[in-house]
């Protein structure tokens, strides 16, 4: 069974890939559309419907970071859709494409720890695939 190693997925926000990332997590859902009628024989039936996803990253808190908790509070106020890719960075890796918006973002800093920060993204529009280039 092949693995990979947690480090080697990123979050890149246009071209700049977001820096100290500690956690994250890429959750993609559905709609399921009840479509149940008397016809049913009294069990419930579904289709699917439109799907979505969101993307929560973890971070340590670095004042200087190209892409870090200052730049992201900025998208937030402004409701900047940025352009994400979610996903590893080895050659042959498949990675994810869309457009988000950042629903939140959340600074920590507990006493005798590093400062860290997460930012929840809520993607819009179509999700697509593509795989990393190279050898």
């Amino acid at each position: 069974m092949a693995k990979m190693d947690g480090r080697l997925v990123a979050l890149i926000i246009g071209s700049a890939t977001l820096m100290g990332r500690t956690t994250g997590s890429l959750d993609m859902s559905a709609d399921m559309l009840d479509t149940t009628t008397a016809d049913s024989a009294g069990a419930k039936e579904y289709i699917g419907g439109e799907y979505g996803g969101t993307v929560q990253v973890g971070a340590l808190y670095d004042p200087e970071a190209v892409e870090g908790f200052s730049e992201s509070f900025g998208y937030l106020k402004a409701g900047t859709i940025l352009t994400i890719k979610w996903g590893p960075t080895t050659p042959g890796s498949t990675y994810y494409t869309s457009s988000a918006l950042i629903s939140s973002v959340n600074l920590t800093g507990d006493k005798n720890s590093i400062a860290s920060y997460t930012v929840n993204l809520q993607l819009t529009g179509a999700i697509t695939e593509s795989t990393v280039a190279g050898s």
